[in-house]
């Protein structure tokens, strides 16, 4: 599978779901059939059980994993250029960081950047 397969892949959602007003809240509660359970903050506006949370967050894991394997650095730091809008702001740190969390340092130095905003040595 190329990056831009592996990318658009998402997890089935276990026990969570995503809610940015108080409706979205109460409707992701009844869906995710957690009424009644502990509801904890995933961040960005995931909510869910500790058990949903952490399965959704080990099944992202395992799709960096796959693109780790399966991808090269350099095509992961591309698409994510153009994905978010690098070459408009002269920034390419989300591209970079992306390539930088799933591929580790040594990796991420083999990229060729087309701006130099962040230091690789300087990631972490």
């Amino acid at each position: 599978m190329n990056y831009d397969e592996l990318i658009n892949q998402h997890p089935v959602l276990f026990e969570c779901f995503f809610a940015f007003s108080n409706d979205q809240f109460e409707k992701g509660k009844r869906e995710a059939g957690i009424e009644g359970k502990k509801i904890y903050n995933g961040g960005s506006g995931l909510y869910g059980t500790q058990e949903g949370i952490d399965k959704l967050f080990n099944d992202y894991e395992e799709i960096d994993k796959k693109i780790s394997s399966e991808c090269q650095p350099q095509d992961v730091y591309d698409y994510e250029f153009n994905n978010h809008e690098c070459s408009y702001t002269c920034n390419d740190s989300e591209a970079i960081s992306i390539v930088f969390r799933i591929f580790g340092k040594e990796r991420t130095k083999t990229v060729k950047l087309r701006f130099a905003y962040v230091k690789i040595d300087n990631l972490e």
